[in-house]
Order: C-alpha cells, then structure tokens, then sequence
C-alpha cells in the first residue's frame, strides 16, 4: 500500500520543479488518498452469502488531485493506483491528460497552509483487528441476525467494516497521514421496517439490543390495523424520515456555492442579517469533531482542518457550509464540511427523551418511511409525499399500522412553535413532531 501516494507526491514534486515544457508548468498542488482494506457479509431473503450477498474482502488505494497551472488554469481529477511496473511515464502521460482538461476559473480555490490539527478519533482498533485476519465477530453477528429473527420474517441485512488511511499533500508542505475505519449495520425485516447503525467503532451489544428491540416492535405494530387519522393528529417524522428531509430541503439551501449563484431559499444578505428561519429553539451545526462518528475526519479532502461550524444559531441564519472557493467569494475563512446530512446536528433548547415526547401525544403518526423525496422542490420546502408505512399514536401508544399521505412545507415545519423535537436513543437525528398536512390513504 501507500504505492499511489508515493509515486504522485514525488512525481508532482519534480513536475513542479523540472516541467518538460512551459504549458506543463505547475504553480500549486494538492491531493488526497485513500487506501483502505474492507470485508463485506450479506444475508438475502434468510439465506446469508448467497449468489446476492456473497461474503467480499476487497483492498484499494484512490483520490483525488487539484492543480494550479501557472497560467492560472485549474485541473481537478480522481487518480487510481497505476498499472503494475508502470513508473514516471505513467504519471507524465497522466499530467498531459490533466492539461488537456484545464479550465479558467479566477475565483477557484487556493491551496491551504499547514495548520494545527483537531483532536479527533476516527479510528477503532477493534476494526484493524478484523481487516487484519479475526473477522469472526462479524460472522457471529450475521447468525445472530439469522438466529433472532422470529419465523416468518424475511430477513435482508448487510454488514461492512474497513481500515486503513487516509493521505493529504499539498505544494505547501502540508503532509499528514492518519488511520481510519467504518463499520455499517443494515437491515429489514419483509422490506417494511429496519434498522441502521454506521460509525467509524462497532457496534456495542447493548446499541444491538436496542435498535433489535425497535424495529420488532415497529414491524409487530404494522401486521395491526388502527383507526383513521384525523385533523388534529400530529405528525412524527421518524430520526431516517428527518434525515432525508434535512438532506431535501436543508442542506442543499445552505451550501455557499448554492447561495452565491442564487440557486438556494436563502440569499448572501440573510445571513449577514442573521434572517430568523427556524424557530427560535431550534439550532443547526457541523461538527466533525465527535469521537468516532461516520462523519467525523480531521482534515477536508481540500486539507483544511476540521472544525465545529454553526449554521443556524437560536433559529437565525448564522454562517453557510464554505469549501474553499466559496470561503474565498464569500470573505470567510471556510467552514466544517458535512459530507450530506451524516454530519449535521439538529438541536432544540427545549428537546427530551423521545419516550417522554412520546408519551405526551395523545393523538399521533409516526412516519417511517416516505416515498417521492427525491421529486419534491429543495428551494421551496413543499413536500407532498405518501408515507405507507407509518404507525398510529394513540394515547402515548404505538397501537397499529396506517397509510397515510401527508403534505406540508418543511421549513413552515422547522418554524412552529408547536415543534418538538424527542432525542433518540443511538440515533444522531431526533424524532420530529410537526403540525402539518396528513390524509388517510
């Protein structure tokens, strides 16, 4: 391994010092790696490494490489580890192809001074003991999937882990490179309800009993029918259903390259105005300094290192999500990335235990899953989305299944004062609990 990093960081070293021609001629560089070793178990319809999910271990180096030519042209480009005995003729018929896809961009990003990094655990030794040979706990873990699932149940589910590093270089001698890993649980009991658990550390058995727990009390409630709704029932959007309309309708509207080329709900001057578009309880930020989640890194793929950022302050616009060359446009210094909505925290000054929220709803649905997001309008917030899978609330009490359509405007949603967010139990998304739209189907 490290095979692609060494050969590009020299081979950009002297291409930059020593260009066989003027129009090869490199003024800055950056690049980041990956190399990484990733073991894959799968079981389809009760049956584990069938021809669908066949037990996978796979290694790989890839990435990316951003150039600043010395005219002023830019070239962004993924790089994958050469050709066996392959050497600098490779890598120089490679930059001849990377000039031929330059392109004029005054205002593109610089590349970044070395700074201090974040204190930030992204790796699990438990992981890099499995990619390194004693992978049997993910093999006990798909028969213990295999031997809970109550009779009659189909069972679909999916377990990955990987180790490995992560490389970052650039023309101004920043040089780090730092360990990492991911694991990733999934499941579904017929294609109706399941569970998910990604971090960069294992599942710990009593998060396995838990989410186990959930998702057999949601899929028992489904094989009952309830009452109808009503107008006074509120809605709950489910930690995954809150995730995907953050992803829809949030996220998209707070990225800066979004905002300056006036494709986004909110303009430049919202935010130096501090627009109030959440309510007041409500406060978004980014945060990939949390030890050991999915999301979590300690430098940009730009190599800018990895910092707290609050977008929405008290429910007013606070900053945008700035990759380098919006920071420049914008006049900031950039931001913490999330890479979607894995890294975005929604908070409420006044949020509880999502046991007590649930208790306190006397007439409720709890929205599981929706289809159609992907069709709805990022700018406008209006979503109108049909929700099959969804549970009745009744006195505090999850009684049985309903089909129901519900149709609202997300940001409306995130501006009620009857809004109350219920803190989830593993979950990094709360349970959301709106005054909006919902039909019986």
């Amino acid at each position: 391994m490290m095979k692609l990093v060494k050969q590009l960081e020299g081979f950009l070293q002297r291409a930059k010092k020593e260009p066989l021609n003027d129009e090869l001629r490199i003024r800055d560089w950056r690049f980041m790696v990956q190399e990484a070793s990733l073991i894959s178990l799968g079981i389809k319809e009760n049956s584990p490494g069938s021809v669908y999910t066949p037990p996978s271990s796979r290694q790989g180096e890839s990435g990316e490489v951003y150039i600043i030519w010395e005219d002023g042209r830019l070239t962004q480009a993924q790089v994958q580890t050469p050709p066996p005995h392959e050497g600098s003729a490779y890598w120089q018929s490679q930059l001849e192809e990377w000039r031929q896809a330059a392109y004029e961009d005054p205002g593109g990003a610089d590349i970044p001074a070395p700074e201090p990094l974040p204190l930030v655990t992204v790796e699990d030794r438990g992981i890099e003991r499995i990619l390194a040979g004693e992978d049997g706990i993910l093999f006990e873990q798909l028969a213990k999937l295999l031997g809970d699932i109550p009779s009659g149940i189909h069972l679909n589910a999916g377990i990955q882990a990987s180790w490995g590093y992560r490389h970052n270089r650039n023309s101004h001698g920043l040089a780090v490179s730092h360990q990492q890993s991911q694991y990733a649980l999934s499941y579904s009991f017929d294609s109706l309800v399941g569970a998910g658990f990604a971090k960069r550390r294992l599942i710990r058995p009593e998060e396995w009993e838990i989410l186990w727990q959930r998702t057999l009390g949601y899929y028992e409630a489904l094989q009952k029918e309830s009452s109808e709704i009503n107008a006074q029932t509120a809605v709950v959007f489910s930690p995954s259903v809150v995730g995907e309309l953050l992803g829809q309708f949030i996220y998209p509207n707070l990225v800066g390259q979004t905002i300056l080329e006036g494709q986004s709900a909110f303009k430049v001057e919202d935010f130096k105005n501090h627009q109030l578009v959440f309510h007041e309880d409500l406060s978004l930020y980014v945060d990939p300094l949390r030890p050991l989640e999915w999301s979590s890194y300690l430098l940009t793929s730009e190599g800018v290192p990895a910092k707290q950022t609050v977008l929405i302050q008290r429910g007013s616009l606070h900053s945008p999500i700035l990759r380098m060359k919006d920071a420049k446009a914008w006049g900031a210094p950039p931001t913490g990335i999330s890479y979607g909505t894995s890294g975005l925290y929604l908070k409420s000054a006044q949020e509880k235990p999502w046991e007590e929220v649930l208790e306190g709803i006397e007439d409720g649905i709890l929205i599981l899953s929706v289809l159609g997001m992907h069709t709805q309008n990022s700018v406008s917030g209006d979503y109108s989305l049909s929700a099959p899978q969804s549970l009745r609330i009744l006195k505090g009490k999850i009684v049985g299944k309903r089909d129901v359509k519900i149709n609202g405007n997300f940001f409306r949603d995130l501006a009620g004062a009857e809004t109350v967010l219920g803190k989830a139990e593993i979950e990094l998304k709360p349970y959301l609990v709106v005054k909006t739209g919902v039909q019986n189907s």
